[in-house]
């Protein structure tokens, strides 16, 4: 490893831990999931919405909840689909919408979709979709053209449901039988 790489890593990793530090989670309303945003965000009034913040530099962050069931984001044969339709629904709504990742996991126990992509003028955007069973909480970010992405995504990984805690979960069968 050459001393250059080793010393962007390093730079990249006090960087990363710097904003960390100085990082809010926010409890969301109605929901498990939590935001956590690192110094530099604005929060903005929006009707509609979960919630929106701005930075100085032109990125927007905007939360929405659509009260929906989502059996078909839970169940394995149908995942994907699924996952393939609500990408069709983000698409529709941006202009010159150019996707550059896609990735369907499951976040503390709920499947999530994550969308990377360009939209016409050269932004970046973006977004999460939470698929709980009864609603879907999304997080869209706009990154402006020439502006850093790297604080964005590492708001988006961040945005997730809380892990249950040992006092919320149930009793395994195991101690249920003892």
């Amino acid at each position: 490893m050459s001393i250059a790489r080793l010393s962007r890593g390093l730079v990249l990793a006090v960087a990363l831990s710097a904003a960390s530090a100085s990082a809010e989670t926010i409890e969301l309303p109605k929901t498990t999931a939590t935001l956590t945003l690192p110094a530099g965000w604005t929060a903005v009034k929006a009707s509609g919405l979960v919630a929106a913040y701005k930075t100085a530099d032109g990125a927007a962050l905007a939360i929405t909840r659509a009260d929906v069931p989502n059996p078909d984001a839970w169940k394995a044969d149908t995942k994907a689909a699924y996952a393939d339709k609500v990408e069709r629904g983000i698409q529709g709504g941006i202009a010159g919408y150019k996707r550059t990742t896609k990735k369907l996991a499951d976040v503390s126990g709920v499947p999530a979709l994550d969308i990377e992509a360009t939209r016409d003028g050269g932004a970046t955007v973006l977004f999460r979709v939470l698929m709980f069973r009864t609603y879907a909480l999304s997080l869209a970010i706009e990154v402006p053209k020439g502006i850093d992405v790297a604080p964005a995504r590492a708001i988006v990984q961040a945005f997730a449901p809380r892990a249950p805690s040992a006092a919320t979960q149930a009793p395994s069968t195991k101690a249920a039988t003892r």
